[in-house]
């Protein structure tokens, strides 16, 4: 008769065992890792021309273990509203952040005030670059707008001033990271965004990667020296050129008396080696968090995911930082680790969004996000199965016209096979020299990928480029973002978008 208690006993053990870990499996840890600007060109998990200088090891590591996404966009390549975005899971216009320095609305659903709802322990440390102070956090400690890589300063929860921290940026971000996984509470599953300042400008690095390649020429890519002569007014117009760069932006030697083509591969040379030696350190502390998630038994109960919050030019058709539509820009690295749904070594190739982000992390956890979200949980895709009905083009758009180095605003649609942008153009204006007229740029990507050759006009691309125009109709409307009226478009009228035949 005494055995009978025991076994009881035993069976609720086991019951409350069983029940742990069924709740483990649907509540999984998530850290979510954004670099700043690291885009796909330089992440040798991509391959492409720099894969032998990148050698980002443990990025690739979480690839190798993971799920590698190939066709991933953001929806306004600049960092203030890209982060909006995959706070909220919805477009610039309606997150209301379309361009730097504009306010963000933390009454808004956001998925960290979702997951903390939820019961998630939630923090941030890093870049926020958010005019507002984080909500929806335990914890944070965030970088004052881009912040600085040496000796950085923090502004934290619960301090009414600036803190600074010795050392690297990049090191102690991961350094705080680690101080709250180790201090966190048990028996709650954590949500974590790690928000590195690398590889923002200045490019910065410290030892022992700051001095690589110094007696080395790195590959350029073919269209270095591009000279827009197939292609818009607004690529002619953009300061974003190499030999245009300035100081402020990146302290560099120049080249006297030199044309601009010697000057954009002078340039282009410091430029490359510093962005990959900043790379180097940013991929150095990916290794330190996973050794550490391994050192506390998390590494494999916990989704890690690595993007960047856009892409970025290294050097394709001249240029540097983001802004346009061109695919440089426009795609954004992913990698996902989580053993228990992702088949090791696997790649995606469907079109995703970052508005997808913020409706996808939540159902990670449980949660079904409100109908404002615009975005898509990509789950399915984790776990191996594309769902039905899934996006086959996405829609762009860049509001902050002429305003940072003189790029004009755009919007565009993009499919697997051609991009069709639409300059729409603005009048003369309060802070615009000249006006800029409204144009169109097509491309043929599987003819043309590295989007060289403007055939938008040609008779042989009429059909497509009618079929397009239409699509660009339909997404506006599906994400409300017709016939609006902004600062941004002092003086559009809505009927350029279709009218212009220039």
């Amino acid at each position: 008769m005494k055995i009978w208690p025991l076994f009881i006993l035993l069976l609720g053990l086991i019951a409350c065992r069983n029940e742990s870990q069924n709740h483990e499996a649907t509540t999984p840890n998530i850290l979510f890792i954004m670099g700043d600007d690291h885009t796909t060109q330089a992440i040798s998990a991509y391959g492409g021309i720099l894969a032998e200088y990148t050698q980002t090891q443990h990025i690739d590591q979480l690839a190798d273990e993971g799920m590698r996404f190939d066709q991933v966009y953001c929806t306004n390549a600049i960092c203030s509203p890209s982060r909006a975005t995959i706070l909220t899971g919805k477009y610039s216009h309606l997150n209301g952040v379309r361009i730097l320095g504009q306010e963000f609305d933390t009454s808004q659903y956001t998925v960290q005030q979702a997951l903390q709802t939820a019961g998630y322990q939630t923090a941030v440390f890093g870049k926020w670059h958010l005019r507002s102070t984080p909500a929806g956090f335990d914890d944070y400690k965030v970088l004052p707008v881009q912040g600085r890589y040496q000796d950085p300063q923090f502004w934290v929860k619960g301090s009414d001033s600036l803190v600074t921290y010795p050392g690297w940026a990049t090191d102690v971000i991961t350094d705080m990271t680690k101080d709250f996984l180790q201090n966190r509470e048990d028996g709650k599953p954590f949500f974590i965004m790690t928000h590195y300042k690398a590889t923002h400008d200045p490019w910065a690095a410290r030892p022992p990667y700051d001095t690589l390649w110094q007696h080395q020429s790195l590959p350029e890519p073919p269209n270095l020296y591009d000279t827009y002569e197939q292609r818009s007014e607004a690529a002619h117009r953009t300061t974003l050129k190499l030999e245009m760069m300035n100081q402020s932006t990146y302290p560099h030697d120049r080249l006297e008396d030199a044309d601009w083509k010697a000057q954009r591969g002078h340039i282009y040379q410091q430029y490359i080696k510093s962005f990959l030696q900043c790379g180097r350190v940013l991929d150095e502390n990916v290794g330190k968090l996973i050794a550490f998630l391994k050192e506390q038994g998390l590494y494999d109960n916990t989704i890690i995911i690595y993007t960047a919050d856009q892409g970025h030019f290294l050097g394709e058709h001249g240029f540097f930082s983001k802004r346009f539509m061109y695919d440089e820009a426009l795609r954004m690295p992913l990698i996902i680790r989580y053993p228990p749904w992702i088949k090791p070594g696997s790649t995606n190739d469907d079109m995703i969004i970052n508005a997808d982000f913020a409706p996808t992390i939540a159902e990670m956890a449980g949660l079904t996000p409100p109908e404002e979200v615009q975005g898509r949980s990509f789950l399915a895709q984790l776990k191996g199965k594309t769902p039905k009905g899934w996006r086959e083009e996405i829609y762009y758009h860049y509001w902050q016209h002429i305003l940072h180095r003189a790029v004009a605003a755009h919007i565009g649609v993009r499919t697997k096979e051609h991009k069709l942008i639409f300059y729409y153009g603005l009048p003369l204006g309060q802070t615009d020299k000249s006006p800029t007229p409204p144009e169109w740029e097509l491309f043929d990507l599987v003819k043309d990928p590295a989007e060289m050759s403007n055939v938008y006009g040609l008779s042989d691309y009429e059909s497509v480029t009618q079929t397009l125009k239409e699509q660009l109709k339909t997404l506006q409307v599906q994400y409300r973002d017709e016939g609006l009226e902004y600062p941004e478009m002092r003086g559009v009228q809505v009927e350029h978008f279709w009218t212009s035949e220039k």
